[in-house]
């Protein structure tokens, strides 16, 4: 959470420096979509509990209808593993950096404006808790203490809608794509995660003061 405010400063001068810009925060909740870690002898569920996101955001009108967008997002990433009656999780959380563009149904001066959304950029995942010598349900994976940095695209669409000449309300929803950090989620050796990939499915909402 400390890199936030550096990172809403730079969003405000990277709009600033931009034609028709702006710029806005938005919070969501986010929710991972489960993986199966499996070995001979059975299965387990794994992945990253649903946790609310915070962001900040700083764009342009590029054209009428096209918007260019950058993008922070600082998600609670808790790991979690369980199989059986057993469940552990790892406290942790990601930041997500993305540039994307926005296509909207309808030009730049409507006062409410459908749009869809396509980007990419890095994800940081990070565990933090407590790591012990002896794990439960350590023959299939290990939620470990470290961070991983990987690459990340983003889908979605929603809505934005005028408040005044120089403020908005958002609404959007968005799917964050990224491989699965494996330093943070270890699969044991004879143990195989169910996919390379993993889908995190976020709602925001937010506010934006153009300029």
């Amino acid at each position: 959470m400390r890199s936030l405010g550096p990172l809403v400063l730079a969003l405000a001068l990277v709009a600033g420096c931009w034609a028709q810009g702006y710029i806005g925060g938005a919070a969501g909740y986010g929710v991972a979509k489960d993986l199966t870690v499996s070995n001979p002898a059975g299965s387990a569920t794994t992945g990253f509990k649903s946790g609310a996101g915070l962001g900040a955001f700083a764009g342009h009108n590029l054209y009428n209808y096209l918007g260019g967008e950058l993008r922070y997002l600082y998600r609670f990433s808790d790991s979690k593993l369980s199989s059986g009656g057993t469940a552990i999780t790892f406290a942790g959380y990601s930041h997500a950096v993305h540039y994307d563009l926005l296509i909207f149904g309808r030009g730049r001066d409507s006062a409410v404006r459908p749009f869809a959304a396509v980007g990419g950029g890095i994800r940081y995942f990070r565990g933090t808790g407590k790591e012990h010598a002896v794990q439960p349900l350590s023959n299939f994976a290990i939620l470990t203490r470290t961070s991983q940095l990987k690459g990340l695209a983003t889908f979605g669409g929603g809505v934005q809608v005028k408040l005044a000449r120089h403020a908005f309300l958002r609404a959007e929803f968005r799917d964050y794509f990224s491989p699965v950090p494996k330093l943070v989620i270890t699969p044991v050796p004879g143990a195989k995660l169910s996919s390379c990939w993993m889908h995190d499915f976020t709602p925001l909402a937010g506010i934006g003061f153009s300029f």
